[in-house]
């Protein structure tokens, strides 16, 4: 669903200590990436466990930021930072490697068309391998079934190891640590199960 642009709210960008706005940005290799972070859900409830962790958020509309930026402030968050820019442009303002990387909820992209589109197309693995670690995760979850499959299989046609994978999220071992993004609370209480995989370089 298409956000209304907030300009007002949008200016919280410009002067907020947690968003990173002087590039290259240089990560700290135990940091935890979430790429289409969206309002931070997720990634605040992880930061908030976990004070002595590193965060990034990298999500492009700059509305859907600001409200993460928001959160994260309410929350009095300081182990948390955010980049508003394209997935694409990441290896152009970061440096370093790092250990997780989150993909959440990702848009399918469900026409053949747009397949280029889908973050877990070939181009878009590739430009991850540059600035994850040798022994770095990525970490996927969705309630798209097709989108799922999709992904199992072009990140196994790229050579990559699926090291865990279920169809059922919420009734895994997984689910131990799981904390939700908006989405999932969405469709999980809708009695959709939730796909989630795990899988390297």
């Amino acid at each position: 669903m298409r956000v209304r642009r907030d300009k007002n709210l949008e200016k919280i960008l410009d002067v907020d200590p947690l968003v990173i706005s002087k590039f290259p940005f240089k990560l700290k290799q135990d940091t935890i990436i979430e790429l289409g972070s969206g309002k931070g859900t997720m990634i605040s409830a992880l930061a908030l466990k976990n004070p002595s962790q590193n965060y990034l958020c990298v999500e492009r509309d700059r509305t859907i930021a600001s409200k993460a930026i928001e959160k994260f402030n309410d929350l009095n968050l300081k182990n948390i930072n955010l980049i508003v820019s394209d997935i694409q442009h990441l290896t152009e303002i970061i440096e370093n490697k790092v250990n997780t990387i989150w993909l959440t909820f990702s848009d399918p992209w469900p026409k053949n068309r747009h397949e280029h589109r889908r973050l877990t197309y070939k181009t878009f693995l590739d430009l991850y391998k540059k600035f994850l670690s040798p022994q770095g995760v990525i970490k996927l979850k969705t309630d798209n079934d097709k989108f799922f499959h999709y992904s199992l299989e072009s990140m196994s046609e790229f050579g990559m190891k699926i090291l865990y994978q279920t169809n059922d999220l919420h009734n895994s071992i997984k689910n131990l640590d799981n904390e939700m993004t908006d989405y999932e609370k969405k469709w999980s209480s809708l009695g959709k199960s939730i796909n989630y995989l795990e899988a390297s370089f």
